[in-house]
């Protein structure tokens, strides 16, 4: 089969999940498929991004911007079909929620979760709508979907009325790489972000799902029952306020801002505690990626989080600041509970790799070509859709 997989959505260092997403979902095609061939259709910023080496990828970077979302709409729908046509291509994948609703072949989406519909979103209220209505529409004109979790895979089937049959889960692999640094480096390292041992580290995020107000209230109750700094990886919310703090918790309270691939591993892998408090997780990679960095982790009890992090990791209620917090405190307070979090992360991460989410991937592509020769149609929905 001759196989296109759409990245026209892909703006590299900005799109987060998705971009690791497609990271580890070609590199893992490449390593067990050498029958098919792959045509990567990607946009302009994306054209220098990184493909598998081999004679079976090859890129088609189209005349589009991914910054102008209407402009990559409009090309995804009225331009991509005549160019799958051209390139004679058997299966389309869109990796990142939308592709074109009328396709000279059998489609493939990525739905990797309704996030968009399920909670408040920064993303302003157009951009919102349009995504929702390609997002939706897509998923049921395609022949087949592809979601992240079980747990995602239940709400698409639920809110959109798709046939469960129609619907795929296949995980995510982890791809956090590193090592910890060297005693000599991490001085410099420290310094770079005005970092003070020992410390819980959490990602950031200034998306209502990331759940930071709450942790910061969570890490205040327990300031005084452990020594401990709370680094947040990244950027937080425009409105958490640190200064209305009091100066002692401002003081223990480090937001590093941007931070290169090289160091978070590091970063994680000096930390005593990781905590992932959000309120909506389609997947849950970082907890994947603690888990690979050998910390012991603490999360909530939302969406896939239990699905995934499995028996390497300590749960709590993500709306309740003090269960967040007792549940830090007694991870910080029993270092044998930890050396076991962190036994059972490292055995946990062993279920996921990309090479098995490339191989459920293909797995899909051929279900999808061959159904599309049977004649199925491809819309298919519940019965009270």
């Amino acid at each position: 089969m001759k196989i296109g997989i759409n990245l026209l959505y892909l703006l590299p260092g900005v799109v987060g999940g998705t971009e690791t997403y497609a990271a580890g979902l070609l590199q893992g095609l490449a390593e067990i498929d050498r029958q098919n061939e792959y045509v990567v259709f990607m946009n302009r910023e994306s054209e220098h991004w990184p493909l598998p080496q081999g004679e079976h990828f090859r890129r088609v970077v189209c005349p589009v911007h991914a910054a102008s979302r209407a402009a990559r709409y409009l090309f995804e729908q009225l331009r991509l079909p005549r160019l799958l046509g051209r390139h004679r291509i058997d299966v389309v994948h869109s990796l990142g929620y939308v592709g074109p609703l009328i396709a000279p072949c059998p489609a493939v989406v990525t739905l990797h979760d309704l996030n968009f519909m399920a909670l408040s979103h920064p993303m302003p209220a157009a951009r919102r709508a349009a995504l929702r209505f390609f997002a939706v529409q897509c998923a049921r004109r395609a022949e087949r979907v592809i979601t992240i979790s079980a747990f995602s895979r239940g709400e698409i089937c639920r809110v959109l009325n798709l046939d469960p049959g129609k619907v795929t889960a296949i995980h995510l692999g982890a791809l956090r790489t590193g090592a910890s640094p060297a005693a000599g480096a991490w001085p410099e390292l420290t310094g770079r972000y005005g970092i003070r041992e020992p410390y819980v580290v959490a990602f950031g995020g200034r998306t209502l799902n990331k759940n930071i107000p709450r942790l910061i209230r969570a890490f205040a109750l327990l300031r005084d029952a452990v020594p401990h700094s709370l680094v947040l990886v990244g950027h937080i919310p425009a409105d958490v306020d640190l200064a209305a703090e009091t100066a002692e918790l401002r003081e223990r309270i480090i937001v590093t801002g941007y931070v290169p691939e090289g160091d978070v591993f590091p970063l994680l892998s000096r930390a005593e505690l990781f905590v992932l408090p959000s309120l909506y997780e389609g997947f849950g990679l970082p907890a994947l990626e603690a888990q690979q960095a050998g910390v012991a982790v603490a999360c909530s009890t939302a969406g896939s989080l239990p699905e995934v992090a499995g028996e390497g990791a300590v749960y709590f209620d993500p709306e309740s600041v003090e269960g967040m917090a007792a549940v830090m405190r007694r991870c910080l307070a029993d270092a044998p509970l930890r050396s076991r979090l962190v036994r059972n992360g490292r055995e946990n991460v062993a279920r996921f790799s990309w090479n098995r989410t490339a191989e459920e991937t293909a797995a899909v592509y051929r279900e999808a070509f061959a159904g599309r020769r049977r004649g199925e149609h491809p819309a298919a929905v519940c019965d009270k859709a």
